[in-house]
Formats: C-alpha cells, sequence, structure tokens
C-alpha cells in the first residue's frame, strides 16, 4: 500500500498574532521570535516535543500538525494553559501598550504533506476556526487576557466533555463558524474567563468592565441583546421537549406584561420553530436550533431593551428554561407497554419504545 493511500488523523493547531500588520518591520520580526518562543516554552513545560511538530510558519501565525498519538487531552489542558503562562511572561518585557495577543485553534482529522505547506480537511478546518468572526470579537473585546482558543465540535465532544486533565466544559461557548462551503460548531474558551462572559463578547465584542469588588462584570447580564441571545437560545432548547409547554406560558405572560401588541407575532413565530424542531433530529436539528435562536433573539432584544424591569425577565425567562429543560425529554418520544393485539401490529415513529412485562 502506497504512503498516500494510508490514512492517518493528526492534531493540527494554529496560533495567529492579533493586529501584527500593525507592527513596523523591527516589531515584526520581534514578534515572530517571541511567538515561537512562547509556542516551544508551553510545549516544553506540557512535555510535548516541538521538534516532532511539523510545523508551517506564515509571518504572523504558525500551523501545526502534530504526530499521530500526541494526547489530544495535553494539548487541550496543559499546553493551554501553559500557554497562558507564557504569554504572560512574553508581555511582561514588551511595551504596556503593545501586548503580544494570541488566537488559538485546534482541531482533529486527516493531514498530509503537500508541495505548498499540507493537504486534507483537518488543516482547512483550523484556518476557518482561526479566522472565524466571533473568535475575533472575544479576543477584540477584552484587555483582561491575551489568549482565546477554539476548539472544534469533534474535540470538544471527545475530550473536552469527559472533563479530562482538568478541562471544565462549562468554560467553553458554542459558535457556529461559516466560511464560503466551510460550516461548522466550534467551541470558544478564554482562559479565567467564565461562560457568560465569552458568550457576551462573541455576541457584542462589549469589553468585561471591572466591577467595584475586583470581580469582572458580566457583559451578558448588561445588555438587552446578549441578554436576550441567552434566552432565545434557552426558549428554543426547550422546544421540541416536554418543557416547551411551560416555556411558551412564560413566553405568553412576559409578552403580555411587556409588550402585548407583539404576543400574536412572537408566539406564532415561536410555534412554527417548535414544530419544525419536532420533526428533525440530529446535526439537521442542530443547525435549525442555532438558527432559532438568533432569531429568538432579535425577537426577544426589542423587549429587554424597554426597562429594566422587561430586561429582568427576560432573563428569568432563560433561567426558567434553562431549568424547565435540564429534566425533559423529547416530546414525540413514544412509550407502549403490555400491548395485546389479534393480528398484525405496527408502530413507527421517532424515539419509539414498546415494553412488554416490564422488558424492552
Amino acid at each position: 500500500m502506497a504512503s498516500q493511500d494510508i490514512i492517518t488523523r493528526h492534531l493540527c493547531l494554529a496560533a495567529d498574532v492579533e493586529r501584527y500588520s500593525r507592527l513596523d518591520i523591527p516589531q515584526q520580526e520581534r514578534t515572530q521570535a517571541e511567538l515561537v518562543g512562547v509556542l516551544d516554552r508551553a510545549a516544553a513545560l506540557s512535555s510535548l516535543d516541538r521538534l516532532s511538530w511539523n510545523r508551517q510558519p506564515q509571518g504572523d501565525q504558525e500551523f501545526a500538525v502534530l504526530p499521530v498519538g500526541t494526547p489530544e487531552q495535553v494539548v487541550l489542558g496543559e499546553f493551554v494553559r501553559n500557554l497562558t503562562v507564557a504569554l504572560k511572561e512574553c508581555n511582561a518585557h514588551r511595551p504596556r501598550k503593545q501586548p503580544m495577543r494570541l488566537r488559538l485553534a485546534v482541531d482533529i482529522g486527516v493531514a498530509r504533506t503537500a508541495a505548498l505547506g499540507h493537504s486534507g480537511p483537518a488543516p482547512i478546518a483550523v484556518a476557518r476556526y482561526l479566522n472565524a468572526p466571533p473568535l475575533k470579537s472575544v479576543l477584540s473585546g477584552t484587555r483582561t487576557t491575551d489568549l482565546a482558543v477554539i476548539v472544534s465540535d469533534r474535540l470538544y465532544q471527545d475530550v473536552v466533555q469527559h472533563h479530562s486533565h482538568g478541562l471544565d466544559p462549562d468554560q467553553y461557548v458554542k459558535v457556529h463558524v461559516q466560511h464560503d462551503e466551510f460550516a461548522a460548531y466550534g467551541w470558544i474558551q478564554i482562559p479565567e474567563h467564565s461562560k457568560a462572559e465569552i458568550h457576551g463578547l462573541a455576541l457584542n465584542g462589549r469589553p468585561v468592565a471591572g466591577m467595584a469588588d475586583g470581580k469582572r462584570e458580566d457583559p451578558s447580564m448588561n445588555t438587552p441583546e446578549a441578554i436576550a441571545a441567552l434566552a432565545g437560545s434557552a426558549v428554543v432548547g426547550a422546544m421540541a421537549t416536554d418543557a416547551w409547554s411551560f416555556v411558551r406560558d412564560r413566553c405568553a405572560a412576559l409578552l403580555d406584561r411587556h409588550a402585548p401588541e407583539e404576543r400574536p407575532t412572537v408566539l406564532d413565530l415561536f410555534e412554527g420553530f417548535d414544530r419544525c424542531l419536532s420533526t428533525v433530529e440530529g446535526e439537521q436539528h442542530d443547525s435549525l436550533a442555532a438558527m432559532f435562536a438568533d432569531r429568538a433573539a432579535t425577537a426577544l432584544a426589542p423587549i429587554a431593551a424597554l426597562s429594566g424591569e422587561a430586561a429582568d425577565e427576560v432573563r428569568a425567562l432563560a433561567e426558567a428554561a434553562d431549568s424547565a429543560r435540564t429534566d425533559s425529554a423529547p416530546r414525540n418520544a413514544i412509550s407502549v407497554r403490555d400491548v395485546r393485539a389479534k393480528g398484525d401490529f405496527i408502530l413507527g415513529g421517532r424515539d419509539t419504545n414498546v415494553y412488554k412485562g416490564g422488558q424492552r
């Protein structure tokens, strides 16, 4: 078998320097050297062999294909944490107003060496993740960190979800990344920042302001758009489940109180989303839900902007919907027990369970 016929999957990552093009030539040269330096140091602190990486420098960024067998949890865990430390140490010696700030993207998949670098879906995906607008918005919107990370949905589901090496799924925010024919979900993390903070930054790029007690203020709790985004996501998440009736009633009460003239339009819109989501599943369901969540947020944002009281109630709607859907089941799941029938008996449908005598 020819070597090109062997399919191997590699971890691929890329690091890009923010606002590199604004630097003069000496600053660019220094920044390139320091980028290599912080990546080297983070890898060494994580016991990763950078000499074994197939690296492709690109001026303001580096793309690398890691050897087969590189532990994914180490790259997403220790390497990211150590990169944060290395960046802080590096920036301590740079002008205060010129820190080196990085976006980091990581995925796993087929990657091969080619004449001009690398071929395969993983290098393409990493490039798309690295330049995703939500990731750029997250990094540009805060000055309390110099690193923003995005990992593919595949890595999130396979590694982050299992809490490996100190990874916390609750510190990641799901975003949709689309460029030309590429469309996928990614998960953004900012070290030492909460999920709510990241959500607000990804949504509108608003900076995280300091609070009087020294804690960072949560932007997603202070802007109508961000509050509506949280509510829209939670409301759509309850659709096509047993929780929807309760959440719909909460929506109706909110509209009756603050925007009665909009009640029929908004509820009809939400009911249409619910009916549509009840007929699909898998990736199609997730794709539609993401689109519907954006439209739901657009419908709820004017209500959140009416007053502080209205904003509080939209926030409460988000919390109630999240709580209600936690223990809910898909509405179209069917359970049939102890069926007695003469002749042929046919029952079909999504998530259909048939039980006899207490046994499935």
